[in-house]
Formats: structure tokens, C-alpha cells, sequence
């Protein structure tokens, strides 16, 4: 139903709450504090009646006021408490200002009888209404009437407010962390005026007393904050279900056009090639955001402009309107095959809104552009559709199911924030388009893709951008406020996103943008709807810069920015020129970066399917053509023309955009520059030394490579690049989609470049990048951004984005929470810590709010000395540094030699046919004693961590690193290994990761046979999981196979296993390791080669530390064994604050006898751990620190999991800082002792110490 008096901004309640009011929970007669047999529906038919009779009064009353009069006690007295009155409020004056932060706040009344919620009543005939700040004079308030109630529940521990000056009242609620208008409005003049029954109805309903807080502490239970809850629930369904029915849309269209009789046309474009899927899929997208657009601005009121006509408005509702449609689509008994005269209906308003279309006639302005061009949907528009096809599809696209109840639910697309559009980019990127040719049918679906695995990309939950704007956007619009002129500052502002997705970061700084750009022009604290999206409009047009790598998301962005902005009356902006599709990461950022650089020896490095010796060739006469020369000079006069070029460039925005002719205008404009001779010949010269790295360096294809000195004469101008080799790179450019920032954005790179930078770039660990991405990404990234090697693709784009930005410019991004770890730090934020970016707000750890399973950090960065406080962690501090911590940059620890040789990862076995189970393992050792040479039990994290007893339960066939002649002696093992893995490593992929695979199909790909060499005179080691949630070392036999999950401690001596055991080991490892998600991942080079052991530790033993170490585990071990618990689930006990003999029995399952005697047994492991940590420390000679054990909240963990039982904050950082100077002290030593130049600090060179292997796939830990 539509209700004409009621609006609701931002997210207070969902529309669908309206029409399911009556069937909501606490709208009984009791619930409204109704006595005996009293209904709800009299009480609103009485209360109408009498709120009626009081609109009638106050009007005669008005007239003998004052014509200058606000009429403030007038409307108070005799019109907004009586009301109010009729709805249950008590309400009292207030003589005195409410006090908020420092602040005062003169509201007029508070509601006595539910907690003192906040009602603001102004006079009816006050200028300034509610959302204009009062005329200077004397009690004036300092801001409009609306903001001060909305600041003051902000600030103040108050849920709701009211806010009303008679004509029109509103709900407001505290939403300090939002940006977006946020109320329930009712217009009472309409609803009284107009005798809207039906929308009083609803006010009764929703803003009845009873609704309110009854106090401040039970304001979560009150009725209308669970219509609120429902609502974002109810958002939350929507969003989720949003992907699903487009997935389900896209399907039965492309199916419907394809299968109906009348389509013989498109079937053969198809049949014939012309027609890829992905072209397809592109056309019925574009259908898709054309179906929803129309929704939107039809729900939300904005296909006409103001003062149109209402016969105007009438024919389209009723004949043209999507909702018309909608409708339809609700009734199964009307989607009939037989006919498809909808399907011509729906072109028909299509053709409404293009430009010079027959919509003008009837009061529709144009929309036009490329959403609404006359080829927008390309070969969809002359096919022919079936009813049922088209009504399904709508069908799928406008109901949800609640889940409580099963009802059907028509989505409000009105409501529905821009941003719920990210859900659908989300879901889409998880496919790809085919055709299935089917006999005499073919058919459209989708399967399985990897682009989101590729780009690590998810929609961005808007609880994470805020942050970012807030320190970073925020001070440059607070700069341009103070300019001369605050609009033409604000609008010179360039943000981008160069991984923009559906456009989600970008809507949100454009809204920062437009949210000043409107209050500065309209001078009021909250603008009206319409000057707000003129303001984001004009923010978008100006301010706003987009790429991405998925044409889809270029495409679906662009729709996103058109919606938010969309303004009654004009036609869709033009975005080509700012939202552009491309490898932000590939390609220069400036021309001088050419002119210095030229083509680069690394491009002919020898790759995976290169021929080696055509690879050195090409390097060898690159290397001898670069010897001796100097900066490459350009083109004078081709330089001059894109010099005359930069002037048009920077034209190009200020062109109007009205009408739609004038946007084909800019467009037109737009493609001369961009396809311009001069533009054309720097983009393919820029191609050429990229195109370098990724064209294959075979015998069979001479020529198609250009060096050096070819690649002069053609940036000199003294050649034409005509050639084969130069093609090639032109079309490799085009396919890869190198992208070049200073040819692309040119306006803003001369100018110096972006002044923000805000995004959620795409992580994506080193392991998988040449999968994803292949080697000659690999081998170009790491020229590109070096010092780096691959750590991780975010690495690249945090680079990108600091040499994108103006000196004083901000960058300001979502990444994993590993960016301060190991490599990642090393190649990424100490990089550009070190060329004079400063960290000015740091997040350390925060849980992904959506599907995601990640714990991410958030940063700001600002290029340049930033000499206000940063912020890091919610607290005020000095300074951040890499590792994300509060303190000046310290050297980095030093690699000790004499730890080197001692911790070694487990063997990547890389074959499920190696691997046996019980039954099969003993049948082996049966039939033939010697097999036991190489069949062994395999240990995994799973096992070590997960198990009580850390006992392997599968075994593994192991050939070690011998001879195939010397495997096949073993039987039964070779030939199962002969039979399956054989089969399996033939399908395994040709790269550097599993070089030999195939050849030596018979040993594991890794089997570390130094590792087993070193445990073959102990009885027992020390193992760890590579990954984990908790640092712990335990015993293991050594006549074992360790998985690559583990690492193993090649000793047996206890006084060892104290040390590495220890609190001050682990502290150390957490800070110079790296995380996955929350868990500590293990890096020997990193943490252990590092680490400074007490005293001479290496060469003499140390019986204290032997005896705690062992009387610890021994301890912890019988402790798991009594309680039947792994390591995880008992140190998730130890570490619980809130410990009980109750909770140790519902965790171990345990009778209450056993778990009160584990409890004990879990304070007493607490106790040795302090002791074990105190003896470590007095091993080192600090007996002078206390370490003050006890449950501390650890900063660089999640929120919702920072509790350990471990030492204080204070120590943890005193700890670190002496072992650092112990670290250096060593290595010094060392040096010294070898009489040799020190070794490298880590991360000073490029050499990279043996890393973390994560494995195919065989194991999990925990």
C-alpha cells in the first residue's frame, strides 16, 4: 500500500514494516496499554476523530496570530502535545538545556511517562523549518532543529527523539556512525489536510508511547527498536537473496530468448560465433540494471521532476510503469506462454526514456547514455520473449519469502540502499557465462568461475569504509572548507578506487563530498533530498574516479553512481571518462617513468615454456643495447601535441550535462582525445616493454620482440611501430588491459596526482599469484614494485596507490591483517614508510562483517610528515609504525647463523595415492617386514592440535629422496604409488612450485630429506603447527612423516623446548611471523633464525630450563589425556577468564568429578606456564623484569577473541625490545667471530630465506 504522507530516509525501518504492521508482534490492544475488550482499531478511529477536530482548531488559531509570529507556544500548546496526547506521551517542558559532551542542547520537552525520550517541538510558521538554522538572535539555536536533536542522541546515551514544528514529524535515531539521513517522517499537514486515515493509522501504530523506551536501559527491547532490527534483518534477506534472483533472472531470460520459436536469428549468431556467451551475458545484464533502475527511481518518486503534470504521472503508473509489471508478475495465472506481448510492452517504456525518444510528449525526461541508448540491450531488442519468461523473471526479482513466516513480500527497491548492488557484483563474480549446445536446443547457464578468486574481491560492508573516509577524506574537506570559495575547493577534489567493484567505496566518499557541497550551498545542517543529489551528482562528476579489472563491475559500478545521483529531470551523467575498466597495477603511472626505465633486461628472463636459449639472446642484446645510455628523450613535437591535449582534458569536466544532447556532446569529445593519433601511438608505445615480459621467448616465432634500441627509435619519433613484434605488444595490452594512469586520468597526473586514494584492494597470497595470474605477471610485478618479491598481489596495490597520490594526499585501505607481517610488511608498508609516507590511523585486527572469513586491518596514510595525533587501535598515539604498533621504526632482528639448520617444515607430498589407511598400512607391513623401511605414519596440524592423544592415524608410503631403482625393491608400496600417484602427478600443472614433479613421480614433491637425516639419531623431537590459533611445541617420535602443516624441532633436549615454549618466544613470533586470519602462521626464517636463545644455550645445557620444560609438557599432556582434549580446545580453557568446573565439563563432556579436577588442573598449568616463562627470563639474566602474568586484551587480536592468559602489556613490549638488542648484539658477535662483513638485516636485500610451504590440499590444521 502506499502511504503519500510517510517517508523514510536511511535505514530507521524497512517499507515492508508498513504493510505487515497490523501481523507484526506488540500491536495487540494489551501492547498499547488497552484495558478489558478494547480494540486498536476503535482507539485510532477515536483518536483520529479528536486529532481532527484539534487540526481544525489551531488552524482558526493561526489565523489571529502574528504574521511575523513563529507561532512556537501556539503550536506546542494547541496542536503538537494535544496530539500527542491522543497517542499516550506525558510530555514536559523543559526550562533548562540538556548538557551532551560539553555541550547544550535547549529542547523543549521530554515524554514523562517513557523514560524521558527527547521531543523537540519548533512553531509551525518558524522560516527556518526544521532543517535551516535559525536566524541569528537572541536563544536562536546554533543548528537547524533536526541536527540538534540528531547530534544530541548521538552524543548522549539516548536511543530516539522526536523533532516536530507541527507540519511535519519525525522519528529520529541515534546513528553516530552513519552519514546517510536517517528518520521516520510523517507530513501532518497532508495527512490532515488530505484526510489520510490510512497513513494516521500507521503513526498511531509506530509512534504510539507504548512504542518508546520505556527507560534508557531497556531501549533494546522497546517495540519500535525490534521494528528496527527487523528491518535491517529484513535488509539483510534482501541483499542476500538480491544475487540469487538476478543469477535466477539472467538464467531464465537468456534461456527464454534463446528457446523461443520466433528467435532463429539469434540462435544462429550464437551457433555461428558471432555471439560469445560473454557478449550475451553482457546484453541481458544490461536488461537487468535497466529493470532495476526503473524500479528504484519509480519507488523512490524520481521519474519526474517536480510540477509534472499529474495525467503525466497517471498514464505512465498505469500503462508504462514497471510496477505495472510487478504486479503482474504476482499473478501465476498471467505468465502465458502463448503470448509475448510484454516483452514489446517493456521496450516500449525502454524507448520512453532514450534520448529524442516519444517520452517527452508525456512528461518523461530522457535518461539516455549508455543504459538507455537505443543499443544498450543489442540483439535482445528485435527478439521475441515469452510472457511467461519476462513475468518469471520479474517475479523472481521483486518477491521474497520472510523467513518466520512464509509470506511473500514485494521488495522495496525504493529502500534499498545503492550499496545492496554490491550483493549482486559478490555473487556474479563467482560464475561465468556458457552456451551448451543441446541437439536441436541450446541452452544459457552458468558455471563455476574463479574471478573472485583471482581478485580477491568482496563487496565492502559500509561499518569498514567509514573509517577510512573518516581519516583521510575528512581532513582534505575540512582543509577546503576554510578556502575562499568551499564549493569550487570541494569539487576540486580527485578520490579514486583502483579496485572499485560495484562502486560501494566510491558512493560513500561521493556522498562525504556531496553532504558538504549541499550544506555549503543550501546552508542548511541537513539539505533536502533533491539539493543532496544534485550535490552527489555533481560530486560524482567532478571528484570521483573508478578502475577495475572485470568489465562487469566497471559496468554495474557506473549503474550504482547513476542511481545515487540521479536527479528528476536529467539525464544519466557521463562516467566513461572517470569509471574505466583496466589492470590498475599494470602498467606507468607517469610518462617519465618510460624515460627513465625503457626496456628492462628482466622482461627476457627464462620462464616456464620459454626456450632458454632465445630467452638469454634476448636478454644479452637488451643488456649490451642499454649499456651506457642516458634518459630517453621524447618526440618534440608529438610531445607538444599532447601537451594542447592536457588543455582539452582538463575542459572536459566542466562541460554541462542537462540535456542529453549535451552529454553525446562530452561523450564525442571525450572519444576524440582518448582516440586521438597522439593518444594512440603513447598508449602503444607504453605497451612495448610491458608486453615484453608476457610474450613467449620460442625458436618458432622470430621477430616478435623489440629491444632496447628498437624501442628508442620509435619513442624518438625516427620510427614508425609498424612492425610484428610492436602488434603484438598492442594486442597483448588490449587483452591483459595494461592500464597507464598518466594516458587514462592525464588531468590528474599532471596536477600531481589523486588526493585520495580509498579502497579494499584484492589480496591474494604469493603461492597462488602465478597460478591466478601466471609467471609473467610474476616476473613483472616484481620489477615493477622492487624491492618486492611475492609476498602478496595487495602488495602491489598499496605501492600503486601511494605513487598515485599528490604530495599531502591521503591513502586509505582494507587489507589483510598480514600486511604487517614478514614479507608483506617488508615489501609493502615499510617501502613506503621509508620513501615519507606517515601511518596517521591503523586497525589492527577486525572481523570481516559479511561471508568473508577474514580478519582485516584498516589503514590511513598520508604522503608526506603528518604532524597532527594518529590513531591506532581507537586510542591516540605518537606514531605507527610497520608493524602497526605505537613507537619510533626500529632495525630490524638479524638472521643468527648459529639457529640456522635447526627448525625445518614438514614434506609436501603432493599425491592422495601415497597416503594409506590403517587396514592398508598393516596388510603392507604383513606381507613383507622390510616395508616398514618406507611405510610410515604421517602427522598433521589436524592431529597435533585437534587430538588428545597427537597421534598420527594414517600412514604414508615414503621413497625418500632415492633412486626409482631402489623404491621398486618395496612391491606392494611402488606399485600403489606406480599405480595411482603416477596417474596424479600427470595431471599436475608445468611451474616452478612443482618442478619435477612428473619426473620423479615416485618421491614426494618436497620430502626434506635434511630434516630426517637430522632426526635420525634422536628418539623424540619437538613439532608445532605452521598454522595456529596458539603457539605450543610438543614431543614427537621421530620414526614419523610430518606433513607440511607442522615444523619440527630438530632436538631432544628439554631446556630447548622451555625456551621456544615460552611467552617470550611466542611474542616474538607473533610480532616477526605472519597471521591467517587470527592464527599465528609459523616462519622459522622470520621468527626462530632470529631469535636470540639465553646465554650459550646451543653448547651447554641448562637444567633449570630442562626440568620446568619437561615437568610443563608432561603436565599439559596427562591434563589433555584426563580431559580427553587437543591442544586448541585445552588453551582455549586456559586462556578463559570466566574458567569454572562448569565450563570444563561442557566443554570436555566430562562428569563433574573429572572436569573439577581438570579445572584445578588448568590453574596449575597457568601456574607452570608463569613459572616456565619466569625461568626463561632468568636464563637470559633478567630477573629484573616482572612479567606480571594475567588475562590481558592482546591489541593485535579480533575484538571478540583478545583475551590471553599471558604477560602484560607493558612487559610484552620490554621483552621485545631487549631481545631486538640481543638479537643485534648476536649477530654482531657472530660477524666479528667469523671475522666477515655482518649479515644482511632481514628484509635489507632481495634474497629470500626459505618460507612457509602450504601444500595441495591433503591437510588441514587447525
Amino acid at each position: 500500500m502506499i502511504y503519500p504522507s510517510i517517508r523514510i530516509e536511511g535505514a530507521i525501518l524497512s517499507p515492508d514494516v508498513l504493510d505487515r504492521l497490523e501481523d507484526l508482534a506488540g500491536q495487540r490492544a494489551a501492547d498499547f496499554g488497552l484495558e478489558g475488550t478494547a480494540k486498536v482499531k476503535d482507539e485510532i478511529a477515536r483518536a483520529w476523530a479528536d486529532a481532527q477536530d484539534y487540526w481544525r482548531i489551531f488552524q482558526r488559531k493561526l489565523e489571529s496570530v502574528r504574521a511575523d509570529s513563529p507561532a512556537t507556544t501556539e503550536t506546542r500548546q494547541q496542536w503538537v502535545l494535544p496530539l500527542l496526547g491522543l497517542l499516550g506521551y506525558q510530555l514536559d517542558f523543559q526550562p533548562k538545556s540538556a548538557e551532551a559532551n560539553g555541550k547544550l542542547y535547549p529542547l523543549s520537552h521530554r515524554v514523562a511517562n517513557r523514560g524521558g525520550t527527547v521531543v523537540h517541538v519548533t512553531g509551525y510558521r518558524d522560516p527556518a523549518g526544521l532543517d535551516r538554522k535559525a536566524e541569528q538572535r537572541s536563544g536562536a539555536l546554533r543548528m537547524s532543529a533536526h541536527a540538534m536533536v540528531q547530534e544530541y542522541l548521538n552524543l548522549a546515551d539516548e536511543l530516539y527523539g522526536l523533532v516536530t514544528n507541527g507540519r511535519v514529524l519525525r522519528l529520529l535515531r541515534d546513528s553516530s556512525r552513519l552519514i546517510k539521513l536517517t528518520y521516520l517522517e510523517f507530513d501532518l499537514d497532508r495527512i490532515f489536510s488530505d484526510g489520510l486515515f490510512a497513513d494516521f493509522a500507521v503513526l498511531y501504530r509506530l509512534l504510539h508511547a507504548s512504542r518508546l523506551p520505556a527507560n534508557r536501559d531497556e531501549a533494546l527491547q522497546s517495540w519500535i527498536e525490534r521494528y528496527h532490527q527487523d528491518s535491517l534483518d529484513a535488509g539483510s534477506r534482501i541483499r542476500d537473496g538480491l544475487s540469487k534472483a538476478v543469477e535466477q533472472s539472467i538464467v531464465s531470460l537468456a534461456n527464454g530468448f534463446l528457446q523461443h520459436k520466433a528467435n532463429d536469428a539469434l540462435r544462429q549468431q550464437v551457433s555461428s560465433g558471432r555471439l560469445s556467451a560473454e557478449e550475451f551475458y553482457k546484453h541481458l545484464l544490461r536488461l537487468i540494471y535497466r529493470l532495476l533502475f526503473l524500479m528504484v527511481i519509480e519507488e523512490r518518486g524520481l521519474v519526474f521532476p517536480n510540477g509534472t503534470a499529474a495525467r503525466h504521472r497517471e498514464i505512465y503508473e498505469q500503462f508504462y510503469s514497471l510496477m505495472r509489471l510487478r504486479r503482474m508478475s504476482e499473478k501465476r495465472h498471467l505468465a502465458d506462454r502463448r503470448h509475448a506481448d510484454l516483452w514489446s510492452a517493456l521496450l516500449g517504456t525502454f524507448r520512453l526514456f532514450e534520448a529524442g525518444g516519444p517520452g517527452l510528449k508525456m512528461g518523461v525526461p530522457p535518461l539516455a547514455g549508455d543504459l538507455f541508448g537505443p543499443q544498450a540491450i543489442g540483439v535482445l531488442a528485435p527478439c521475441t520473449l515469452g510472457n511467461d519468461v519476462l513475468l518469471g523473471a520479474l517475479r523472481a526479482l521483486n518477491l521474497y519469502t520472510h523467513p518466520d513466516n512464509g509470506q511473500l513480500i514485494r521488495v522495496n527497491y525504493g529502500a534499498l540502499n545503492v550499496e545492496e548492488f554490491g550483493s549482486v557484483y559478490e555473487g556474479l563474480l563467482e560464475y561465468e557465462p556458457v552456451i551448451l549446445p543441446d541437439g536441436a536446443q541450446t541452452s544459457f547457464a552458468f558455471k563455476q568461475g574463479d574471478e573472485r578468486a583471482n581478485t580477491g574481491s568482496h563487496y565492502t560492508p559500509d561499518e569498514l569504509v567509514q573509517p577510512l573516509i573518516k581519516h583521510s577524506l575528512d581532513h582534505l574537506i575540512a582543509e577546503r572548507l576554510k578556502a575562499p570559495d568551499p564549493e569550487a575547493a570541494l569539487l576540486s577534489l580527485r578520490v579514486a578506487d583502483v579496485a572499485s567493484g560495484s562502486g560501494h567505496i566510491l558512493l560513500a566518499a561521493a556522498r562525504r563530498i556531496g553532504q558538504e557541497l549541499a550544506i555549503v550551498r543550501t546552508g542548511e545542517d541537513q539539505p533536502s533530498p533533491l539539493a543532496m543529489r544534485t550535490a552527489v551528482r555533481d560530486a560524482i562528476r567532478h571528484c570521483i574516479y573508478g578502475v577495475d579489472l572485470n568489465p562487469l563491475a566497471v559496468e554495474l559500478c557506473k549503474v550504482a553512481l547513476w542511481l545515487e545521483a540521479h536527479v528528476p529531470g536529467e539525464p544519466l551523467s557521463f562516467l566513461d571518462h572517470h569509471i574505466k575498466c583496466g589492470n590498475a597495477i599494470v602498467g606507468y603511472v607517469r610518462r617519465e617513468d618510460i624515460e627513465a626505465r625503457g626496456v628492462p633486461d628482466e622482461a627476457f628472463a627464462n620462464l616456464p615454456g620459454d626456450d632458454k636459449e632465445v630467452a638469454a639472446a634476448l636478454r644479452k642484446r637488451n643488456k649490451d643495447e642499454r649499456a651506457g645510455q642516458t634518459k630517453l628523450k621524447f618526440d618534440p613535437e608529438v610531445e607538444r601535441q599532447l601537451d594542447e591535449a592536457l588543455k582539452g582534458w582538463k575542459g572536459l569536466d566542466a562541460l554541462p550535462e542537462h540535456t542529453p544532447e549535451q552529454v553525446e556532446a562530452k561523450r564525442q569529445r571525450f572519444e576524440a582525445l582518448s582516440q586521438s593519433a597522439e593518444a594512440l601511438s603513447m598508449e602503444q608505445l607504453a605497451a612495448i616493454p610491458i608486453a615484453q615480459f608476457y610474450i613467449p621467448k620460442v625458436k618458432n616465432r622470430p621477430g616478435m620482440h623489440v629491444t632496447e634500441e628498437e624501442f628508442r627509435s620509435y619513442w624518438k619519433g625516427q620510427r614508425r611501430p609498424q612492425s610484428q613484434a610492436t602488434a603484438e605488444a598492442w594486442a597483448l595490452a588490449k587483452r591483459k588491459r595494461f592500464f597507464h594512469w598518466f594516458l587514462a586520468f592525464p588531468e590528474v597526473i599532471a596536477s600531481g596526482g589523486f588526493d585520495c586514494l580509498l579502497g579494499n584492494p584484492p589480496y591474494l597470497g604469493g603461492k597462488d599469484l602465478s597460478g591466478s595470474y601466471g609467471h609473467a605477471f610474476c616476473r613483472y610485478v616484481k620489477w615493477e614494485y622492487a624491492p618486492a618479491g611475492l609476498s602478496d598481489l595487495v602488495v602491489y596495490f598499496v605501492r600503486r596507490l601511494y605513487s598515485l597520490l599528490r604530495e599531502g594526499g591521503f591513502m586509505a585501505f582494507i587489507t589483510t591483517n598480514s600486511i604487517r607481517d614478514g614479507e608483506i610488511r617488508k615489501d609493502g608498508l615499510e617501502q613506503i614508510l621509508s620513501a615519507g609516507g606517515e601511518i596517521n590511523f591503523a586497525v589492527r585486527g577486525v572481523k570481516w562483517p559479511g561471508r568473508a572469513k577474514l580478519v582485516v586491518s584498516l589503514l590511513a596514510i598520508h604522503r608526506g610528515p603528518w604532524m597532527k595525533q594518529r590513531n591506532l587501535d581507537g586510542q591516540g598515539v605518537q606514531r605507527i609504525s610497520a608493524h602497526l604498533e605505537d613507537g619510533e621504526p626500529e632495525q630490524a632482528p638479524t638472521e643468527i647463523p648459529p639457529n640456522s639448520g635447526r627448525v625445518y617444515q614438514g614434506s609436501v607430498v603432493l599425491g592422495d595415492g601415497f597416503l594409506l589407511d590403517y587396514s592398508d598400512a598393516e596388510r603392507m607391513l604383513t606381507a613383507d617386514a622390510a616395508n616398514q623401511d618406507v611405510v610410515w605414519p604421517i602427522m598433521n596440524g589436524a592431529e597435533l592440535n585437534g587430538t588428545p592423544d597427537q597421534q598420527p592415524d594414517r600412514w604414508v608410503i615414503n621413497f625418500f629422496d632415492w633412486s626409482r631403482e631402489r623404491a621398486e625393491r618395496y612391491a606392494d608400496p611402488y606399485e600403489r604409488v606406480a599405480t595411482v600417484v603416477q596417474q596424479e602427478r600427470g595431471a599436475v600443472k608445468d611451474n616452478e612450485r612443482y618442478k619435477g614433479a612428473k619426473e620423479r613421480w615416485w618421491q614426494f614433491i618436497w620430502p626434506r630429506p635434511e630434516l630426517y637425516e637430522k632426526l635420525r639419531p634422536l628418539q623424540r623431537c619437538f613439532v608445532t603447527a605452521a598454522t595456529t590459533k596458539y603457539l605450543n611445541f610438543s614431543v614427537a617420535g621421530t620414526r614419523c612423516v610430518f606433513s607440511h602443516a607442522l615444523f619440527a624441532f630438530a632436538t631432544d633436549r628439554w631446556d630447548h623446548y622451555a625456551v621456544v615454549q615460552s611467552t617470550l618466544h611466542e611474542v616474538w613470533a607473533r610480532k616477526y611471523s605472519g597471521a591467517l586470519e587470527t592464527r599465528l602462521r609459523y616462519s622459522p626464517s622470520d621468527c626462530f633464525e632470529t631469535f636470540p636463545f639465553p646465554g650459550d644455550l646451543w653448547q651447554t645445557a641448562n637444567s633449570v630450563l630442562a626440568q620446568i620444560g619437561e615437568r610443563y609438557h608432561e603436565y599439559r599432556r596427562r591434563l589433555m589425556h584426563d580431559l580427553w582434549l587437543g591442544l586448541t580446545p585445552i588453551y582455549n580453557l586456559f586462556h578463559a577468564r570466566d574458567l569454572s568446573p562448569e565450563l570444563v565439563a561442557k566443554v570436555s563432556k566430562k562428569p563433574t568429578d573429572v572436569a573439577r579436577a581438570g579445572f584445578d588442573g588448568l590453574l596449575e598449568l597457568r601456574r607452570l606456564h608463569a613459572a616456565l616463562d619466569n625461568a626463561v627470563r632468568d636464563a637470559y639474566g633478567w630477573a629484573d623484569l616482572n612479567l606480571y602474568h594475567d588475562f590481558v586484551e592482546v591489541e593485535t587480536l579480533p575484538e571478540n577473541d583478545r583475551v590471553r592468559y599471558t604477560i602484560s602489556p607493558a612487559a610484552r613490549k620490554e621483552v621485545l625490545q631487549r631481545l631486538l638488542a640481543l638479537n643485534h648484539q648476536r649477530a654482531k658477535e657472530e660477524a666479528e667471530a667469523a671475522k666477515a662483513p655482518p649479515v644482511k638485516a632481514r628484509g635489507a636485500g632481495r634474497k629470500r630465506a626459505a618460507t612457509l610451504v602450504t601444500g595441495p590440499g591433503l591437510f588441514d590444521d587447525l
